[in-house]
């Protein structure tokens, strides 16, 4: 074994000086007669010998960067293996890694690697040295594969962000009656906002575009069920979220939920929203007897077994268990936003619990100003 490694080694050495159609025959890729054939065709594809070989079909585009990793004396790395360091990725050009199909791997302290299907691409490799004021090292790899593996990575590249976001909003909109979260989506931005109890606020505006799959799946991977409205204005899309995390032993219908979480029903359950993550939650645009109908729409009709949002209560509606906190102007910051009240502008010391007769709850909505004061 030892004998064999040292005549590689050998080999190896030996081969560097040689152009990529010897090296193909050396390593066994390819015959002189295959050579031959590449050589002859190569002016009339108006293509490089190994491409030339490729489209013949005489070796594969991995065969031809093994042996340049060979010829250049690099290794050759099988890039869909590497775990992909994504601060690093970061701070490089999304077009220029893409374009020249270049994949950084790691970093020290003094150089950076990376893999790419065309090692002589010394100008691109000279921008990435003088941008990050590090050496760079070189390895092989495939092209395409590269490629996929930076189109997909960038797709991506704001999730963490959109996923970091929504678990800060989750936390500050807990215990409050901010319901609902909306997402107004355009092709370069996402701004996010809360809402509930008459109240909209602005929490965050994010760079990046997202689609509507992206931003449920952000809540199913944070183990939150949700219902789901969309629609287009103009050139924007507003996805409204409203996320399913409360368990209510003792909610009685009809009833009205004005809590962060709203509820999660036990068995089948119907509403006029789309349900994500949320077993046996069916969509219908009417109640089905029988059965509990999750709404967030005012004109709702009332029905024996409607939960509805505070801000959705039916005109026809007779008496509703109600659980819902009550929103305050944060005294410190007069509704603008401040630590105290986790930029919200609103505090909430009181929840109502309890049963009320449609009424006299529709008066105490009307007063809400009032309560803030």
């Amino acid at each position: 074994m030892m004998g064999d490694d040292r005549q590689r080694k050998d080999r190896d050495q030996m081969n560097k000086g040689k152009n990529i159609g010897d090296l193909l025959i050396d390593y066994g890729k390819i015959t002189a007669d295959d050579l031959e054939e590449g050589l002859r065709l190569q002016k009339a594809y108006q293509l490089r010998l190994g491409e030339t070989l490729i489209k013949l079909g005489k070796v594969t585009k991995d065969d031809i960067e093994w042996v340049l990793s060979k010829q250049l004396d690099i290794p050759f790395v099988i890039v869909e293996n590497v775990s992909l360091d994504h601060r690093l990725i970061g701070k490089f050009d999304k077009e220029l890694l893409i374009e020249n199909l270049v994949l950084p791997l790691y970093e020290t302290d003094e150089e950076i690697a990376i893999a790419t299907d065309d090692p002589l691409n010394k100008e691109v490799f000279a921008s990435m040295a003088a941008s990050s004021g590090k050496r760079i090292t070189l390895s092989s790899g495939n092209g395409e594969k590269i490629r996929e593996i930076l189109t997909s990575f960038f797709s991506k590249e704001g999730i963490p962000a959109l996923t970091n976001t929504i678990k800060q909003i989750a936390e500050k909109l807990t215990g409050t009656s901010f319901y609902r979260i909306d997402f107004i989506v355009t092709e370069n931005s996402c701004e996010i906002a809360a809402y509930g109890f008459g109240i909209h606020k602005n929490l965050a505006l994010l760079p990046s575009s997202y689609t509507r799959a992206q931003i449920l799946e952000t809540f199913e991977s944070m183990g939150m069920g949700c219902l789901y409205l969309e629609h287009m204005n103009g050139g924007s899309c507003c996805l409204s979220v409203f996320p399913l995390l409360n368990r209510i032993d003792d909610i009685r219908f009809p009833a009205v939920i004005g809590t962060f979480g709203l509820f999660i029903p036990n068995g089948v359950a119907f509403s006029d929203m789309k349900a994500n993550n949320i077993p046996l939650l069916f969509h219908s645009h009417t109640p089905i007897p029988g059965y509990i109908f999750i709404t967030a729409k005012t004109d709702a009709p009332a029905y024996e077994k409607i939960a509805c949002t505070v801000d959705g209560i039916p005109h026809d509606a007779k008496n509703f268990y109600v659980h819902t906190p009550v929103p305050q102007v944060c005294r410190s910051c007069h509704g603008n936003g401040c630590t105290i009240c986790h930029e919200l502008g609103h505090l909430f010391p009181k929840t109502l619990n309890g049963r009320y007769a449609s009424k006299a709850f529709r008066g105490l909505v009307t007063q809400r100003k009032a309560w803030q004061k």
